[in-house]
């Protein structure tokens, strides 16, 4: 049963009471509280964003490299019916692989390959969204498959140079270096 109150002090009492009560009760976020929260989301932004960036360089440039070895493939098995490279061209390429363009002139993006098919070796080269050219090598020699990278140079399989008849001594192709076993 509810006592009725009486008197202006008690009243003002009782609503004091409650005021606590909720006060305590309350859900909200203090302005500290939140603007901590906005610190905290800025903070791991910061830290995120160029991890991102990274991964997509790094995704664009497997593109590019993913083209040439499809394309280095297909060159293989041409060789392989043929007995030289020489039958490789941009033509006989675009029949094994039609998702990518064959050239002999520069490649611009990393579907288009630019092809230098030189007899008894192969040259390919592709251009990666970031701007890299990457290039892949194969002869009838003991190198094997081999691979450069040509940084932001002119992207031309016909200016690369001469395919290493020793497999090379570099495991991975710096950036304008020469031919190695891998990028």
């Amino acid at each position: 049963m509810r006592t009725v109150v009486t008197s202006e002090e008690e009243f003002q009492r009782t609503a004091r009471r409650r005021r606590v009560r909720l006060a305590r009760n309350a859900s909200g976020l203090t302005l500290i509280e939140v603007t901590l929260v906005v610190m905290i989301i800025g903070i791991l932004m910061l830290l995120g964003i160029p991890a991102l960036n990274g991964a997509k360089k790094s995704a664009e440039d497997r593109s590019a490299q993913a083209s040439l070895r499809i394309a280095v493939t297909n060159a293989k098995a041409i060789r392989a019916e043929t007995d030289n490279f020489a039958d490789a061209d941009p033509t006989a390429l675009t029949k094994a692989e039609p998702s990518l363009r064959f050239t002999v002139g520069a490649s611009l993006d990393p579907k288009v390959v630019s092809v230098d098919n030189r007899g008894s070796a192969i040259v390919l080269a592709s251009r990666s969204d970031s701007g890299i050219c990457y290039v892949i090598g194969d002869a009838a020699n003991a190198a094997g498959t081999v691979y450069q990278n040509l940084g932001l140079a002119r992207c031309q399989a016909s200016d690369v140079a001469a395919i290493p008849t020793a497999t090379p001594a570099d495991e991975h192709a710096a950036v304008g270096g020469d031919w190695a076993r891998g990028w």
